[in-house]
């Protein structure tokens, strides 16, 4: 019973993880738990287990006398901090895992031509819809992800997760009503550190990680705003009035 419980938990909050991410709620919009329960046709509790561990990751906030808000998006200096944060845990986790270089390299591949795949599949559909840009999401952070699963150490692994929930509010923000769609220009950064991995070039890894992730901040603080962002609130209303009741 015990065991059921987590998983029901942990299902609960992968879907309000997914709305979340989706934009379906404006920043500030309240998250009744009871609201939530009758929408996902289940008790309250893993409701409110989930938005206790949702809270931790900084995508919604307990406000006094309302409860549960969306967070806010992210301002310019905490996408600073954030960027910041990733290259001092990032290059850590990239020099560590050169220890285990033939790895190492077989997995940076697949992650690439993955993340390839995935770029060549949104070009031929012709528009860009929640679906394929969280996919190109998640194989864009599998490329970084495989630093981390190579490098042995489970404590980077540990601040690695905190950073890739934000990395997602991050991306959130930047998008905004319309996407800013970077994935070649990421997939081409990319293709810069696996380079230096292929030679074995240890500090030109740790150079190109890092122009990547300043190429990454200046397009988040470049990102759309305004109109955009009004028509997607007026869209997210229905939804979130039946996430207040």
């Amino acid at each position: 019973m015990a065991i059921r419980r987590q998983v029901l938990r942990d299902e609960v909050e992968e879907l309000i993880l997914q709305r979340l991410l989706e934009n379906r709620w404006a920043p500030g919009s309240r998250l009744s738990i009871d609201g939530l329960a009758r929408d996902l046709e289940v008790s309250p509790t893993p409701v409110r287990e989930a938005m206790v561990s949702l809270e931790r990751s900084g995508l919604v906030e307990y406000v006094a006398l309302r409860g549960y808000v969306v967070a806010p998006m992210l301002d310019d200096g905490q996408m600073v901090e954030l960027l910041d944060a990733r290259r001092t845990v990032e290059s850590a986790a990239l020099g560590k895992s050169f220890e285990e270089w033939e790895p190492l390299l077989a997995d940076l591949e697949a992650a690439h031509t993955h993340h390839a795949e995935v770029l060549a599949r949104i070009e031929s559909d012709g528009q860009i819809d929640y679906d394929l840009i969280n996919e190109h999401f998640q194989a864009d952070w599998a490329f970084h992800q495989v630093f981390f699963n190579h490098a042995r150490n489970r404590y980077l692994l540990t601040m690695v997760e905190n950073l890739r929930t934000h990395t997602h509010r991050m991306r959130q923000t930047w998008s905004g009503g319309s996407v800013s769609f970077d994935g070649r220009e990421a997939h081409e950064e990319h293709s810069r550190i696996l380079q230096m991995v292929r030679q074995h070039n240890h500090d030109g890894a740790l150079r190109a990680l890092a122009e990547h992730l300043d190429l990454v901040l200046g397009r988040s603080l470049q990102g759309p705003t305004g109109d955009g962002e009004g028509a997607e609130a007026e869209k997210r209303e229905p939804e979130a009035a039946a996430a207040e009741a």
